[in-house]
């Protein structure tokens, strides 16, 4: 398991891009995990960091897996209440699709609340 701790700044997104590449190179040179599949990781982890940053609190934790040979895992963890909503959006509009994103893209995915007031896990599954 691949786990990192980021301040809340737009910056992050890039550094987890780059980390979540390094990590899943050797799965992929083993033939063990498809280019498409890091690809797809890449997106879908860049709109729930950049939702943990921009509507979350505190630092964003971020932390990739295989779950057995099936699947790959990313979890994006804050500091903020509130959960992620998939709304309708405008044709016009500039943002808002992330996890619209997520819910196309993903195998599985699902908020977990943490214990206490506040705090979220925003985790997404694809399909090894």
């Amino acid at each position: 398991m691949f786990q990192v701790v980021l301040p809340p700044s737009p910056r992050s997104v890039g550094v987890a891009r780059w980390l979540i590449t390094e990590w899943c190179a050797p799965w992929v040179k083993a033939s063990e995990v498809e280019d498409d599949t890091v690809e797809a990781a890449l997106l879908l982890a860049s709109e729930v960091i950049t939702n943990a940053v921009v509507h979350g609190e505190g630092m964003v934790h971020v932390a990739l897996r295989r779950v057995d040979t099936t699947a790959l895992r990313v979890e994006v963890s804050d500091e903020g209440g509130g959960l992620p909503l998939i709304g309708a959006q405008r044709d016009d509009a500039e943002s808002g699709r992330g996890i619209a994103m997520v819910e196309m893209l993903s195998s599985r995915w699902g908020t977990d609340l943490d214990v206490g007031p506040l705090g979220k896990t925003v985790w997404f599954e694809l399909p090894t």
